[in-house]
């Protein structure tokens, strides 16, 4: 069996040309959009090269932030290995400026005092929800437009040989194509509630 991977919110909304990327970058209230995202959603977003791209609250919450003495500038990191390595820093200095053992470090500060191990490591990680894997069904479901019963198929090509139908006609019916094909029509949950007294 098939299986596909939802996408996940930063990853809908850091995907250049996507509806909720357009927002956050092109749209003419992209700065007011973004603040919106934020308080909605918690992270941040950083400008990096021409586009804005979310960082989320779980993966801000397992990283770090640094500050420069001189600019002020904020600098968010999740590898200290990494961001020692660029910037000429140890871990374990890092880790001291972390924990308010030191107050500056080669014209580096702690944006929060926060708790991590001495030494090389870090503070407990949270996890991040990873979404669940979504089968993919072959299965089609039509209705009998005589008996108003619903047909389950399994096989769309079993089922054409069987029923001596035109497999590529019940193959357009079941992609929505065509509208209906030998007294079949396909299965929409949704088709009668526009009649359905409660709609309002």
């Amino acid at each position: 069996m098939d299986y596909y991977q939802p996408r996940t919110l930063e990853s809908d909304v850091n995907r250049v040309g996507s509806k909720l990327w357009c927002m956050m970058n092109e749209n003419s209230k992209a700065a007011n959009n973004r603040n919106w995202f934020v308080q909605q959603n918690g992270g941040f977003f950083s400008k990096i090269g021409r586009q804005w791209l979310w960082t989320s609250a779980v993966k801000e919450k397992n990283g770090y932030w640094l500050k420069r003495v001189d600019t002020e500038e904020k600098v968010f990191f999740e590898n200290m290995t990494e961001f020692g390595n660029q910037h000429g820093l140890t871990p374990v200095k890092i880790c001291e400026l972390l924990n308010g053992k030191r107050k500056t470090y080669k014209g580096w500060t702690a944006v929060e005092i926060r708790e991590v191990k001495d030494g090389v490591g870090s503070h407990e990680k949270v996890k991040e929800e990873t979404p669940k894997k979504i089968a993919i069904t072959k299965t089609h479901i039509f209705i009998d437009m005589a008996t108003k019963q619903q047909v389950v198929v399994p096989n769309l090509f079993q089922f054409a040989k069987a029923n001596n139908f035109d497999y590529t006609s019940l193959k357009k019916l079941a992609k929505g194509k065509i509208k209906s094909y030998k007294n079949l029509k396909l299965y929409n949950p949704l088709e009668g509630y526009k009649d359905s007294p409660d709609t309002k």
